[in-house]
């Protein structure tokens, strides 16, 4: 009888723990139903982030990628995809500066000092974020390439060289051939058809960014093709978020490109086109200029030139001062009002500019400056057709010789 009783009572407990046990593991199945929906419906978001970022970052709109990246990186802890659009995002911020600081003009001392702070920062971001991702994908072209921008910005050009090496199998891709293209450029006697050549490809394949068609614009300038300068400005000019650097490259670009041979102003009976040897001015000094000054006041000649050399420094509010002070004393000014068309052009107006060039050329239709800035604008804008008018209206106008070479080639449309 107590034999019997102990083991109903046993079975009675295996039955309530095998019961319980059912239960916890039903709770446990059900549990993990309700709450797997809840994890998966967190972590989705994370692709959706890096989807927006990239988006973001081909536009050029860099604090928006770094926004969207940096959500991605907490709900996708690790990921490669994420740390390799990190590095890419730092670089690009960091190149900013970089360019900067060859576009600034030697006595823009405090605006250096200021890039080259932003630089250092930036690019011990690119670098902490370049190692990020090769620690998680070593061999990836990308995260190569991501390494190889990091020692271009932080100014380890040998380092950079010897690394390049590394992802040249990639380089028919834009981002690789503008990784490639940069190096050069900061070497110290770049190779400039090698730049321009990458660059262009770079500039063709990266959307609406800017970052490969600025240092394009800048390359060409430097390599003394200002044509070609201007006619990629113009592009970039044209995307629809603005490049941070904008106004530094036109200053760059217009102050460095030679100066157009100049005509003086003739009287209004001297018949257009026949203009005396004499009247021919030597390149870079202004037409009509006076010699002499009266007292205490400053001669247009020297207002002008001051004016020229404001625009040079990137002073853009002291020429337009100038100018329009000039335009003050003598409304018919054909110079001071070109002037005020390159001071457009210099900050990206095109617009502006033509205005401004064709109110010159109506004014005084002997002034071969305002004729060449309205053409050259038009040309660099887009408008070839527009730009021809006027580049055949020089060849009908002035004699050969008194305007540049590319005139006659652009008048035929070339």
């Amino acid at each position: 009888m107590g034999v019997g009783l102990v083991t109903l009572s046993m079975l009675l407990g295996l039955g309530v723990l095998g019961w319980a046990g059912e239960r916890r593991y039903h709770f446990v199945q059900r549990f993990n139903a309700n709450s797997g929906p809840v994890v998966a419906k967190v972590d989705s978001r994370g692709p959706s982030f890096l989807a927006d970022g990239e988006r973001a970052l081909s536009e050029g709109e860099l604090e928006k990628a770094q926004g969207d990246f940096d959500k991605a990186s907490v709900l996708l802890d690790r990921n490669p995809r994420v740390l390799l659009d990190l590095a890419f995002v730092a670089a690009a911020k960091a190149d900013v500066p970089w360019l900067k600081l060859r576009l600034l003009p030697a006595d823009a001392k405090v605006e250096a000092r200021t890039a080259r702070a932003q630089l250092d920062e930036s690019a011990e971001v690119a670098r902490r974020a370049a190692n990020d991702a090769t620690a998680v994908a070593p061999t990836d072209p990308q995260a190569l390439r991501a390494v190889l921008d990091s020692l271009r910005i932080a100014g380890d050009r040998d380092a950079a060289r010897t690394h390049s090496t590394a992802v040249t199998a990639t380089e028919a891709q834009p981002q690789t051939a503008y990784a490639l293209a940069m190096v050069d450029l900061a070497q110290p006697s770049p190779p400039w058809a090698a730049v321009v050549e990458r660059l262009r490809v770079a500039a063709a394949g990266e959307g609406g960014a800017g970052r490969a068609r600025a240092a394009l614009v800048y390359a060409l300038a430097k390599s003394g093709d200002f044509d070609g300068a201007k006619g990629e400005l113009a592009k970039l000019d044209a995307l629809p978020r603005p490049y941070p650097l904008q106004p530094e490259l036109h200053a760059f670009v217009f102050a460095g490109a030679p100066a157009p041979v100049v005509v003086a102003a003739m009287p209004s009976s001297t018949a257009a086109g026949t203009v005396a040897p004499s009247a021919v001015a030597p390149t870079g000094v202004p037409a009509g200029a006076t010699g002499g000054s009266e007292p205490g006041h400053e001669s247009p000649h020297t207002a002008l030139e001051t004016a020229a050399k404001a625009i040079g420094h990137r002073d853009f509010d002291r020429a337009e001062q100038i100018y329009q002070g000039i335009l003050t004393g003598n409304p018919n000014d054909s110079q001071a009002v070109a002037g005020l068309g390159d001071v457009a052009s210099a900050r990206g107006n095109s617009s502006g500019a033509i205005t401004a060039y064709r109110r010159a050329t109506t004014m005084n239709p002997s002034y071969l400056p305002a004729w060449l800035g309205l053409a050259d604008t038009e040309w660099a804008s887009g408008d070839r057709t527009a730009a021809a008018r006027v580049y055949k209206d020089v060849l009908n106008r002035f004699p050969e010789g008194t305007y540049p070479g590319y005139v006659t080639r652009r008048a035929a449309g070339e």
